[in-house]
């Protein structure tokens, strides 16, 4: 039918576009705390690019049901603003169509954001930890930030480089304060110097012209050793996964996984994650009859109440999150009560103008 895609075009306009849009600030928002990372020497620089991919799952998850929304209200506002609507139904187009409409972009969404939020999301978040946990067990020193001391992860060590270009380093200072046993504490300073890995994957790095002081100033017993190139090792260090169920990340977990351990963090998790599957299609339902704007009222009539219904469903969602992994809450009953008050909000609303609640206000009116 050509008034049913010509209503999905156009829906599916609107809602691309503010996707990108409420993408762009999001990926913005996430951009600068990233680099802020970057800059203070947390993560390294070659990780902002696969830390900003990976953080799309987290955006989209907020992101695809306020798209719908979104979408389905400025479209059909629009067109009942500008008087299509009324045309529509005029020349015979049943008010079905509009939520035949609906429910084909409900099944678009809402099968997006299972895929992320059953799979991608999980997913994107164990790289992410991957990602970070490597770079603090395995640190570069091409990735250390220039003209900074920076202590190594350990605690041991405190390095200063004075110019990084690629694989090359320049003005090289390591000094070793704490030390383990008998060993002494220690500076090597060079001049230059160079990273490489071998063939096991295993750092290595070359100082040019390298002195190195070892001692005890307590005990007055110094060593100097002059070395024309200083070779050192650094072999990586296996990342462990196993973690106990305090420090488990349940954003890591599956959503059978979720349903399996029964803690009150992933009890939250678990309903948390079927509200922003279940608010694509109730939310979708709920702004149908809200879109219906007369063009005397202008568009922003309905927008404000539907919005408004929009933030509080989601507040509530956060916090009953919020306070049911910490046990003050039951996710369970909180999940089913907001759903179920919002879900007879949504039919009030679209069988408000039908001809059984038209008798069923003209009765009370009269009484």
């Amino acid at each position: 039918m050509i008034i049913r895609r010509y209503l999905v075009k156009e829906t599916l306009k609107t809602q691309g576009a503010i996707l990108f849009i409420l993408l762009l600030i999001f990926f913005s928002q996430k951009l600068i705390k990233i680099l802020s990372s970057a800059i203070e020497g947390n993560i390294p620089r070659d990780l902002i690019m696969p830390l900003l991919v990976l953080g799309i799952s987290n955006m989209a998850d907020l992101i695809l049901p306020l798209s719908l929304f979104l979408g389905v209200l400025i479209t059909f506002g629009r067109l009942y603003s500008d008087s299509e609507m009324v045309a529509m139904h005029a020349c015979g187009v049943k008010k079905n169509v509009t939520y035949q409409v609906v429910f084909l972009l409900c099944i678009f969404t809402c099968s997006l954001t299972m895929l992320n939020t059953l799979w991608f999301g999980p997913w994107s978040n164990i790289k992410q930890s991957q990602l970070i946990e490597n770079a603090k067990l395995n640190p570069s020193l091409a990735g250390l930030l220039s003209g900074q001391f920076q202590q190594t992860p350990d605690g041991n060590s405190v390095i200063y480089i004075g110019n990084v270009n690629n694989n090359n380093l320049e003005n090289v200072f390591i000094a070793k304060v704490k030390t383990k046993d008998n060993e002494r504490p220690s500076i090597i300073i060079a001049n230059k110097g160079k990273t490489g890995h071998d063939k096991e994957g295993n750092q290595i790095i070359t100082l040019e012209s390298a002195n190195r002081y070892e001692g005890n100033i307590q005990l007055q017993d110094f060593r100097i050793s002059n070395f024309h190139n200083y070779l050192g090792i650094i072999k990586p260090k296996e990342i462990d996964m196993n973690s106990d169920d305090e420090k488990i990340d349940v954003q890591q977990l599956g959503l059978t996984e979720l349903q399996t351990l029964k803690t009150p963090k992933t009890k939250a998790e678990f309903y948390w994650r079927l509200t922003l599957i279940v608010s694509v299609p109730l939310m979708a339902f709920l702004v149908i009859p809200l879109s219906v704007t007369n063009p005397r009222q202008g568009r922003l009539s309905q927008i404000l109440p539907a919005l408004l219904l929009y933030l509080v469903y989601f507040l509530l969602a956060s916090s009953i999150k919020a306070n049911a992994g910490k046990g003050r809450m039951d996710a369970e009953f909180w999940f089913y009560l907001i759903n179920i008050t919002y879900f007879i909000i949504a039919l009030i609303l679209n069988c408000w103008d039908s001809i059984f609640m038209r008798k069923l206000r003209l009765k009370f009116s009269k009484s």
